[in-house]
């Protein structure tokens, strides 16, 4: 915590922000290329996918005591160094088998980033300057993806995937160097490890901690299901294909705005806010005409990210020293997982039960939910 923000600083740990999606894009974006490196069945293949977000659901509440005990920037150094060697490893195409198991090494890397980097993004920053911080960090999955995306035609055609693997790992060890030369250390914790079940029963009993993971949840549950169902529904007169590359785009938009609407409004308050008018919105697209749905789609979008901004700058609203940051960052990474993971098979049961439907109903019941349990979470805080 400082009283200016070190923007330098802030613009390095977003870049390690990057690189920590590019571990899911590297994978999920060249899947072909990776079907043809590896002769495994789609469902196999699919496990080198999985194993990333599998690390996060178990262990993301252990990531955030990791950080809290040894300390932001020497978890991140780790973490960066764990990863970038995985990824140069990886680029020597290792037995399908000892892949898998680098997937699940690299998960756990991959959580330690997202846990570690934004409780120091919280302390080379001045507390004005908070949400348009924590917004940023919150869009950092998003750009990374899109990035990705935008090089992967030509570094395909120039180096193949095994290069993009080694060009992975690469800037893995170069950021772990930037990190350890730009930031400095700060104190260590002295939290004891209570062992696995009273430690998460001791952090998911603290609304402080708890709250932001809530909010991010309910996000989570609807967001990557909707960017895989949605688009066919509402395109319109547009491209399918069109539409869904620039879905997770225009929410962008709404994590960058909830930067400067958390500077005026609660975070917890714009979460609410954000699924009010999530479920206005659905209901808007269940009765709008084809020719209008795309356009009340992408507004919907632009809405429902403002929750994820709101998400990650509640986090520093409510906990005000380190160990609570990195608890609170460890339950959102945990929790974020898990609704990633179970999206997708809910949506998919709603779609085949109900079709457009009940994707729209799905939706607006999470968001109610969303809107319940945090103002749940926020009377337990006035009261605490």
């Amino acid at each position: 915590m400082d009283d200016e923000t070190h923007w330098g600083q802030v613009w390095l740990l977003f870049g390690v922000g990057l690189a920590a999606a590019a571990q899911f894009a590297k994978l999920s974006l060249t899947f072909a290329a990776l079907a043809a490196l590896y002769d495994r069945s789609a469902p196999m293949l699919a496990l080198s996918l999985t194993a990333v977000s599998g690390a996060g659901i178990v262990l993301g509440a252990l990531a955030g005591f990791g950080v809290a005990r040894y300390g932001p920037r020497k978890v991140l150094i780790g973490a960066l160094i764990l990863g970038g060697i995985l990824s140069l490893l990886q680029s020597l195409v290792l037995p399908f088998p000892l892949f898998i198991v680098s997937r699940i090494v690299e998960g756990m890397a991959h959580l330690s980033i997202v846990v570690a980097a934004p409780v120091l993004m919280i302390r080379v920053s001045a507390r004005k300057d908070y949400p348009m911080v924590m917004a940023l960090w919150a869009g950092y999955f998003g750009v990374g993806f899109a990035m990705v995306g935008a090089a992967l035609p030509l570094l395909l055609d120039r180096i193949g995937l095994q290069g993009i693997w080694a060009l992975h790992g690469v800037l893995m060890l170069a950021l772990a160097g930037a990190v350890a030369s730009r930031l400095s250390s700060g104190p260590r914790g002295r939290e004891v490890w209570p062992g696995f079940l009273t430690y998460h029963r001791r952090l998911y009993s603290h609304p402080n901690r708890v709250a932001p993971g809530l909010g991010f949840f309910a996000h989570t549950l609807v967001f990557m299901a909707f960017l895989t169902f949605l688009p066919p529904f509402i395109a319109g007169p547009l491209p399918v294909v069109l539409v869904a590359g620039l879905l997770p785009l225009i929410a962008l938009v709404g994590i960058f705005l909830s930067g400067i609407l958390a500077a005026r409004i609660p975070p917890v308050c714009l979460m609410m806010l954000s699924y009010v008018m999530t479920v206005g919105m659905l209901a808007l697209l269940a009765l709008a005409p084809a020719a209008f749905a795309p356009w009340l789609a992408f507004l919907a979008f632009i809405i429902i990210g403002i929750a994820p901004g709101a998400a990650f700058a509640a986090i520093p609203a409510l906990n005000h020293d380190a160990t609570g940051q990195a608890e609170a960052n460890g339950a959102v990474a945990q929790l974020g997982n898990l609704g990633t993971g179970l999206g997708s098979p809910l949506f998919a049961l709603a779609l085949g039960a109900g079709g457009f439907p009940g994707l729209l109903v799905l939706a607006a019941l999470i968001s109610i939910a969303g809107i319940v349990a945090l103002g749940w979470i926020s009377h337990r805080i006035v009261r605490q």
